[in-house]
């Protein structure tokens, strides 16, 4: 078969024209499994964080291992206000929670820090669904390093993670046995 140097220049060049094309359409391909996974994830991590926050007695909320220790109440509230200015602070996005004061939260009872827990987490997943690809792929510092935007999603959820951690310790402190863990 004989080729025209003609006929291979266009080859090469619609071919090297068209490889970015493609790549990008992975990586969009990629990010949007990236939000439909981080979706079940942090719907996950809503059901959990709630089950375990609704079974501390609204008595107890204020307990704490040590006087210099966050209360029950305060994990699941620095949980929210840490990750809202983070995502914000890196988004370029408003912080819902931004003008509130710490007065605020220590007046609410159990039942509106349960919705206000609710309605931080639609709000995240609101943030992910909006980010754009680019956005989502740019590096941030983090910890000591670097991570792309999509990844610092995780790096928030593993904080709630921790913190959750702490209030299931609050709750054996208090001889209540936690409900089981909820797994993927």
């Amino acid at each position: 078969m004989k080729i025209s140097r003609n006929t291979l220049l266009k080859t090469l060049t619609a071919g090297l024209i068209t490889i970015p094309s493609f790549g990008k359409k992975q990586i969009e391909k990629d990010l949007l499994g990236f939000k439909d996974e981080f979706a079940t994830a942090w719907k996950r991590s809503e059901e959990y964080t709630l089950t375990i926050f609704n079974q501390m007695p609204e008595e107890k909320l204020e307990f704490r291992y040590t006087p210099e220790s966050f209360s029950f109440r305060t994990q699941f509230v620095h949980c929210i206000i840490y990750t809202a200015m983070q995502l914000s602070g890196r988004l370029n996005i408003p912080n819902p929670y931004e003008k509130t004061p710490p007065s605020f939260w220590a007046k609410l009872s159990k039942a509106d820090l349960e919705k206000e827990l609710q309605q931080f987490y639609a709000w995240v997943i609101t943030v992910v669904n909006a980010t754009k690809a680019e956005q989502l792929l740019k590096p941030e510092d983090y910890a000591g390093g670097s991570l792309p935007v999509w990844r610092f999603f995780y790096a928030m959820e593993n904080h709630i993670i921790h913190h959750r951690g702490q209030a299931i310790c609050y709750l054996r402190l208090n001889e209540i046995i936690p409900e089981g863990y909820v797994g993927w």
